[in-house]
């Protein structure tokens, strides 16, 4: 029943069909005495407007009267203590106006419109007159139906409601699959008060109505909220009116509220549409920025190859201006640019270009081909074989009009591997001078590099590499001295390299070669040379040491352990 139970503001007298006001009839002592005497003697008949049940009429140890319910009645919910003072006026002032000549026109005009529409059972209709009565709790709506498979009331509103009001009807209905519909009588959509904001946002549907009566059926007179993209593509809403039946109404069966048009489901359409459009017109941007990319791209891409076409046509040798623009190009340019060349697509038909260059190439033509080669950007795979199946090494080779070193070791930087077939065919060749032998063994040493970006850096250490390669190989490479001349290689790696004398000396030890060199020593030239080295040890040299410990770092352990 709540805290305690709360006095009722208002009864209506059965006798004389009349509300009584309890603030105007209990104002003044004698007046109030009166009414009680009234009530005792039988000549008032008092009941709730609410709920319809007997009342009292009670005092206090203040000789307040007022109505109050009779003990053990049903639940009302004016009795209910958990109303606050605002609350219980609000739902007091609305009975009140229940009993306005407003209020009985519209509940008999919707009475009898209802009484013509199809589906409606006439015989449910019922106007002020009927409890739905529900788990102790009951309810008297303006005006009951019942429409083909569902129960309808009406509830009417001239005044305002408050929230725990609309609540209270909207959580009743609901919980018994009863559709409660809120007619509003005079009310402005572009000045909404709290009623009409809080009946609004029970659903998400933001249908107001009220009875047509300019219609001659029954007819409710919908405002809805409608939204709509303007011609920028902006969201906006607007009211709109449509005088509806109730076959044109939609029910929504879990909130138990009737709707014609649903604001919620419209907006998320619009904004979906809206979204649609906010992606088509970034896909039209997208696709023009890629256009322009792409021609912005071609332009620079297309100026580049006529650069170097230009350049190559004029024997240049200088390519650096042109290597700095391709270094230049994004990822997206750089693409575009091997796509175009195509230097790696290979048709089986033809030869791939690098071979085509280098054997028309004359000795002018070698920068070009070391630019190709040596620019890394430009996609080439040096390591295919032509239709003959011959490697880009033995076709530098099959060119008598250049010299070999610069292209090789272009192709060396480029990842080149010497295959076994090189090698045979290197070989076999005649008129092999000793220059083109010494080149030969640093192509060697070089296609051994991990990282190839030290080749010309070896190149610049040859004779130091070649004693190293001598001392592993236990063979005499690159220098003038016979297989069996240890002695003197090992002299003169002593006199003329001793810089680097800390890299010969560890790996004539670890490969073997001291031993045997004291061994072949007879006259000790080897050993007084390195006592005399010892005791007048020059300032090593240390620049060597990044090719050393890529070729050797077996020799490299060595020193770590």
């Amino acid at each position: 029943m709540g805290r305690y139970e709360r006095s009722i503001k208002i009864a209506f007298d059965k006798v004389s069909g009349e509300i009584l006001d309890a603030d105007k009839v209990f104002d003044k002592k004698k007046d109030a005495f009166e009414i009680r005497r009234l009530f005792h003697e039988g000549k008032l008949n008092l009941s709730c407007c609410e709920c319809e049940q007997d009342l009292n009429v009670s005092g206090s140890k203040y000789d307040r009267l007022h109505f109050k319910h009779k003990p053990k009645h049903n639940f009302c919910i004016l009795a209910d203590g958990n109303l606050s003072p605002r609350e219980h006026e609000g739902f007091t002032s609305i009975l009140k106006s229940k009993e306005s000549d407003r209020h009985r026109e519209l509940k008999n005009k919707i009475g009898l419109l209802l009484s013509k529409v199809d589906g409606v059972d006439i015989n449910s209709i019922a106007i002020d007159n009927k409890f739905i009565i529900r788990d102790e709790e009951k309810r008297r709506p303006d005006v009951y139906c019942k429409y083909r498979d569902k129960e309808l009331v009406f509830e009417i509103q001239l005044s305002d409601l408050s929230l725990g009001y609309i609540l209270s009807r909207y959580e009743f209905y609901k919980k018994h699959k009863i559709f409660l519909i809120w007619i509003l009588d005079t009310f402005d959509i572009h000045n909404q008060g709290t009623l009409e904001r809080d009946i609004k946002y029970l659903t998400e549907y933001q249908n107001f109505f009220k009875l047509d009566e300019n219609a001659a059926t029954f007819k409710l007179a919908c405002k809805y909220k409608f939204p709509f993209l303007t011609d920028d593509n902006t969201l906006l809403t607007k009211w709109l009116d449509k005088s509806v039946s109730l076959n044109e109404i939609r029910f929504d069966y879990e909130s138990c509220q009737i709707y014609y048009y649903s604001f919620g489901d419209n907006k998320k359409k619009a904004e979906i549409k809206q979204g649609e459009r906010i992606k088509k017109i970034l896909e039209e941007e997208n696709k023009k920025n890629e256009e322009l990319k792409l021609k912005n791209a071609n332009t620079k891409i297309n100026h580049i190859i006529a650069e170097i076409k230009g350049l190559r046509q004029r024997q240049s040798q200088n390519f650096e201006f042109v290597l700095c623009e391709i270094n230049e190009l994004t990822e997206y340019e750089l693409q575009l640019l091997n796509s175009t060349l195509g230097f790696k697509n290979k048709d089986k038909f033809t030869n791939p270009p690098l071979f085509q260059w280098i054997k028309k190439a004359s000795q002018d033509d070698v920068a070009f081909l070391e630019f190709i080669l040596t620019c890394h950007r430009i996609e080439i795979d040096v390591n295919e074989r032509n239709l003959d199946n011959r490697t880009a090494f033995q076709e530098v080779y099959n060119n008598k009009n250049i010299l070999k070193c610069t292209p090789v070791k272009s192709l060396l930087k480029r990842g080149y591997r010497i295959t076994e077939d090189d090698i045979t065919f290197f070989h076999a060749m005649t008129e092999l001078d000793n220059d083109k032998k010494m080149d030969f063994c640093m192509f060697l040493i070089c296609n051994q590099l991990s990282n190839r970006g030290l080749v010309d850096k070896s190149f610049m250490f040859t004779k130091l590499l070649f004693i190293i390669e001598s001392a592993k190989k236990q063979e005499i490479i690159g220098f003038n001295y016979k297989h069996e001349e240890w002695v003197a290689f090992a002299n003169n790696a002593i006199q003329y390299y001793s810089e680097y004398w800390e890299y010969i000396e560890l790996a004539f030890n670890n490969y073997g070669l001291w031993d045997r060199l004291v061994d072949l020593d007879k006259k000790g030239t080897f050993q007084k040379k390195v006592q005399t080295f010892y005791s007048k040890m020059p300032k090593q040299k240390f620049d060597f040491d990044e090719v050393f410990q890529d070729l050797y770092p077996e020799l490299t352990n060595c020193l770590s352990e």
